[in-house]
C-alpha cells in the first residue's frame, strides 16, 4: 500500500467515531501540548521506520552493505521485522503473552501516512500474533484484536523534525534507556544533530545532561574512525560489546590532547602524531575485544598513569606492536568479490575473528610483558617489593630447558641482570 492510499484510508477512519479507543490524550507537538484522540487502526494500514531508533544500527549497517530498505515491500518489511524482534528476543515474548492476554496498554504514534513513529516494536508483535498465529498454536479469536494499532495520528504538517524528536521522547525516555542497544543512542543524537537541533535540544529530549550528549557525539567520532580503519564505515553493527572501551578511550585521548592535570605525570614530550599512534594501538586490541584493567593498563591517565606515560615503555611497546600485529589477509571488496554470494555481515564477523585468532597471541603476550614494566615503574619507590618479585621471577627459570643454553639474548640478559646486582651490591656495602 502506498502513502497516498495509506493516507487516504486513515482519513477514512478518522470520520467514525467508533474507531476512538482513548480521548483527551496530551502529546507534546511543535512546542505546545495537545489533546489527541487514540484511533483503532488496522496494521495493514501502517508502515514500519525503519529508522526506528531501536533497530537503527542494524539497518544502516544492513543498506550499507545490501542498499536501501522500502517498508512498503513485503520482503524488506520482513527484514524490519526480524531486526526489531531479535534486537530483545526475551523482552519481545514477554510483551507478545501480554498482548494476547490483555492487549496494547500503551498506544502508538503514526504520521498522516502511516508511517509509524512511536510502537514499531508493539506493532511488529501483533503483526506475528495476527499473521502467524497458527504457528504459535493459538485460534483466529484469540488474536483478532491483534490485527489494530492503537496510535494517534500526527496533522499533516508533521516534519522530519517533529517526527524525530517525538521519537526520541517517546522512545528513548527515561523508562526505556535500558531497552535499548548502547549504539543506538549514539546513532540517535547524530541524526538529531544532522536534523538541526542543538546539543541542549537533544538533552532535553532523551532526559540527559547537555554535556552528556556532547560526550556521546565524540565517542560516535571515535567509533566511526574505527569502523574506516578496518574498512567498515557504516557498519555499525561492528562495534557490538565494544562501549565500554571507546568510553575510556575517548576520555584517554582527550586529555592527553588537552594535556590537562590528570596526563601531568606523564614522563615524556609527546606529540599529537603520538596521540594518534596510541589511538590506532588502542583499536587493535578493541577489535580484538580487550577491556577492564588490561585495556587501561595501555592508555589510563590519572595518578597511576600507563604504559604509554613512559616513553621507554612506550616506545618499546609500540615497536612490538607494530611489528608484529599481523594485518587482514583481504580487504573487504575482495571479500565481496570471492563470495559474492554470502551475506556479508557473517563475512565480516568471520574475517574478525580470523585476525583475532592471529593476533590475539601477539596482542596478550606484549601488554602482559608490559603491565608488568608498568608495575615496576609504578613501584619505583618500592625497592624491596620490586627485588622480591625479580628474585621469584630468577628462582622460576628452568635453567635445564635447551631453550636457556640455545636463546643468545638469554645470556645478554643474564650478564645485564649481573650487572645491576653488581652495583647493588656494591653500594649497600658502602652504607
Amino acid at each position: 500500500m502506498d502513502a497516498a492510499t495509506r493516507k487516504a484510508k486513515l482519513e477514512e477512519i478518522k470520520t467514525n467515531q467508533l474507531n476512538q479507543a482513548m480521548t483527551g490524550i496530551p502529546l507534546r507537538y511543535k512546542g505546545t501540548t495537545r489533546t489527541e484522540i487514540v484511533w483503532r487502526i488496522p496494521l495493514d494500514y501502517l508502515i514500519y521506520n525503519k529508522y526506528n531508533g531501536r533497530i537503527g544500527s542494524d539497518v544502516l549497517s544492513y543498506e550499507k552493505q545490501n542498499g536501501e530498505l522500502n517498508a512498503e515491500l513485503d520482503s524488506d518489511r520482513e527484514i524490519i521485522e526480524t531486526f526489531l524482534y531479535e534486537s530483545k528476543v526475551d523482552r519481545n515474548k514477554t510483551t507478545m503473552e501480554s498482548l494476547l492476554k490483555i492487549g496494547q496498554q500503551r498506544y502508538g504514534i503514526v504520521t498522516s501516512d502511516g508511517i509509524i513513529v512511536d510502537g514499531n516494536r508493539r506493532a511488529m508483535l501483533l503483526n506475528r500474533l495476527f499473521h502467524k498465529h497458527e504457528e504459535y498454536g493459538y485460534s483466529y479469536a484469540e488474536v483478532e484484536k491483534s490485527q489494530y494499532f492503537l496510535a494517534i495520528i500526527l496533522p499533516d504538517d508533521a516534519e522530519e523534525k517533529d517526527i524525530q524528536q517525538l521519537e526520541t521522547i517517546y522512545q528513548m525516555g527515561e523508562d526505556d534507556k535500558l531497552d535499548y542497544n548502547p549504539i543506538e543512542k549514539y546513532l540517535k543524537c547524530k541524526e538529531l544533530k544532522h536534523l538541526g537541533f542543538t546539543e541542549k535540544q537533544i538533552a532535553e529530549f532523551m532526559s540527559e545532561k547537555e554535556s552528556q550528549i556532547k560526550q556521546w557525539l565524540e565517542i560516535l567520532t571515535l567509533m566511526e574512525e574505527y569502523l574506516q580503519e578496518y574498512d567498515y564505515d557504516g557498519i555499525y553493527t561492528r562495534l557490538e560489546k565494544t562501549e565500554g572501551p571507546f568510553v575510556d578511550l575517548e576520555n584517554y585521548l582527550d586529555s592527553y590532547s588537552k594535556r590537562g592535570a590528570n596526563v601531568r605525570n606523564v614522563d615524556w614530550n609527546y606529540t599529537d602524531s603520538d596521540i594518534s599512534d596510541l589511538k590506532l594501538v588502542c583499536f587493535d586490541y578493541i577489535r580484538a575485544r580487550y577491556e577492564g584493567k588490561e585495556f587501561r593498563d595501555i592508555a589510563k591517565t590519572g595518578k597511576e598513569g600507563s604504559i604509554f606515560f613512559f616513553k621507554d615503555l612506550w616506545s618499546d611497546f609500540l615497536k612490538q606492536h607494530q611489528d608484529n600485529t599481523p594485518t587482514d589477509e583481504e580487504t573487504v571488496d575482495e571479500l565481496r568479490q570471492r563470495c559474492p554470494g554470502e551475506d556479508l555481515s557473517f563475512l565480516l564477523k568471520q574475517r574478525d575473528n580470523e585476525w583475532v585468532n592471529q593476533a590475539k597471541g601477539h596482542l596478550k603476550g606484549n601488554l602482559n610483558r608490559f603491565s608488568r614494566r608498568l608495575e615496576d615503574k609504578r613501584d619505583a619507590n618500592k625497592p624491596a617489593d620490586l627485588i622480591e618479585r625479580a628474585l621469584s621471577a630468577l628462582r622460576a627459570v628452568d635453567c635445564n630447558q635447551d631453550s636457556f643454553t640455545d636463546d643468545p639474548h638469554i645470556e645478554e640478559m643474564v650478564k645485564e641482570i649481573n650487572k645491576i646486582t653488581w652495583e647493588m651490591k656494591k653500594k649497600l656495602e658502602r652504607r
